[in-house]
């Protein structure tokens, strides 16, 4: 009797292994049955094994793929859920402009109830509410508001010189991403919070602790960001929260008691609050109402989306400087000629900084800061072309850190090279082979106050310092697989050589 038991359980195992095997491979012939060129999966994880393990980054899973397809696009899975990749770049100008129309919303998860700040805040909103937010968002990021807000940043530049200063002789070796970050910090409190984020003056600063809750890099992070861009039913079913709740909450009392302050005092500040509170007032948002956490969301995506651009994009450009002496050189020549000309760090001073500008695009290119873009098609779409049909409800990924590396757009990619950006050369490739802000409707909608932000970072530093590898400089960069971001894993640390105190500085 007890023999037919272990026989009935051994089957009923069995049974369950295999229907558990049939459930997880039930999609693995979906690429093949259309046609599409594919990665072979692997039983549960689909392609995506090293990015759950985190011993690779998202960005470096799909160049990985991306450069052992050599067709326009290819079919991936993560789980059994079938992915399209779009390699050409006439293929994605179809996706993200030409028939943006079939691909208005991204993958990640958008759940009101899980999140009510993060399903809000432009980046993960879904269509129709999107657009009608987006029509209202842009004109807040036009080059008159930003030059307004040019007093707010330069003060932070100021923080920032004196904080090099003081740090610079005390050590021999300064992280330059955490220098960045409290930079990012300071400038986006300021200019979204209308408050002093005093992360110079204090190492363990309220906004700066935040900021550090909300992009460190655990495993509690990576498993909450991997559920909302790889499994947004389990979001769905669990009720996560994108952004830590003690970070929401934080954000909400911020911004509650600024508002509140701004109103009972009717004061103003040329920043992002003043335009939100006139948004707030005007209240035509097309049968959306504009309140409460919705407001608040806009001003938690400046600080979610502008804190970690803008660190990162300054901090691998000390990084690409120290390593690239004659470029530092040009840089700083061009800084010093400028600021003569103008007399101060003005908006227009930056706008005529034009190799400032190219280094920059360079940075971008080697190390976009979100190395993926990501879409839904939200109807179905026939490949162009092609008699291959994209389903509605298929996840699209654009591999841009595979795109930045490509040697058929970018000849000897690992080395920087800001003259890749002179007008001829950007010419002579095609446009979506560069898309660090991603492109068409949905692109980045505060590319203009990130790219300044970032530039008078640069600006200010290098009117003061001359920056060098030290000991601790990683060369290669090991890039952090932890994190959906491109970030190195021990930092970026430098040297800072205050200029005026060499021999030869002429005061």
């Amino acid at each position: 009797m007890l023999e037919y038991y272990f026989m009935d359980t051994l089957i009923l195992c069995l049974v369950l292994l295999y229907l558990l095997y049939k459930l997880c491979t039930k999609n693995f012939d979906y690429w093949e049955r259309k046609g599409v060129p594919y990665i072979k999966p692997q039983l549960f994880f689909g392609n995506c094994y090293d990015i759950f393990m985190f011993r690779k980054s998202i960005g470096l899973t799909l160049a990985d793929m991306y450069n052992k397809i050599s067709g326009p696009y290819f079919g991936m899975w993560v789980f059994n859920i079938p992915h399209f990749v779009a390699k050409d770049p006439e293929l994605i100008k179809h996706i993200l402009v030409k028939d943006f129309k079939n691909f208005q919303d991204r993958t990640i998860a958008s759940n009101e109830e899980a999140d009510e700040i993060s399903a809000n805040v432009l980046f993960i909103m879904k269509n129709p509410t999107w657009k009608t937010f987006r029509s209202k968002m842009t004109p807040v990021f036009t080059s008159g508001k930003i030059k307004s807000m040019m007093p707010l940043i330069n003060k932070i530049g100021e923080d920032l010189v004196a904080y090099l200063t003081k740090l610079s002789n005390q050590s021999d070796s300064i992280e330059a991403k955490e220098v960045s970050a409290k930079y990012a910090t300071d400038v986006i409190t300021s200019c979204a919070f209308g408050i002093e984020g005093h992360s110079f003056e204090k190492e363990d600063a309220p906004w700066r602790s935040v900021g550090r809750d909300m992009f460190e890099f655990t495993l509690f992070n990576g498993i909450r960001s991997s559920s909302y861009f790889f499994l947004p039913k389990l979001v769905d079913l669990f009720k996560i929260k994108f952004v830590p709740p003690h970070v929401t909450q934080f954000m909400i009392e911020a911004f509650v008691k600024t508002v509140d302050y701004r109103k009972s005092e009717n004061s103003s500040r040329n920043d992002f609050i003043d335009i939100l509170i006139k948004l707030q007032k005007e209240g035509d948002f097309e049968g959306h109402k504009f309140e409460g956490n919705r407001v608040i969301a806009q001003a938690a995506q400046f600080f979610l989306a502008g804190f970690e651009t803008t660190s990162s994009t300054v901090s691998f450009a000390l990084y690409e400087l120290c390593l690239n002496k004659s470029i530092q050189e040009k840089v700083i020549m061009e800084i010093k000629t400028t600021l003569e000309q103008h007399g101060s760090v003005t908006y227009e001073a930056i706008q005529d900084m034009k190799y400032l500008h190219k280094v920059v695009q360079e940075v971008l290119r080697k190390y976009p800061v979100l190395p993926f873009l990501d879409r839904t098609a939200t109807m179905d779409w026939k490949i162009p072309g092609t008699d291959i049909t994209i389903e509605a409800g298929t996840p699209v990924y654009i591999p841009m850190f595979a795109l930045h590396y490509d040697p058929k757009y970018f000849p000897n990619p690992d080395v920087f090279d800001p003259e890749r950006f002179t007008e001829e050369t950007i010419n002579s490739r095609p446009c979506f082979s560069y898309i660090p802000f991603g492109g068409g409707p949905r692109n980045c909608i505060g590319e203009r106050f990130g790219l300044i932000g970032t530039k008078v970072a640069l600006v200010y530093i290098l009117s003061r310092f001359e920056v060098e590898c030290s000991n601790e400089t990683p060369i290669p960069i090991d890039f952090e697989p932890k994190t959906f971001a491109l970030a190195s894993k021990i930092g970026l640390p430098m040297k800072f050589i205050d200029i005026k105190r060499r021999p030869s500085y002429a005061a």
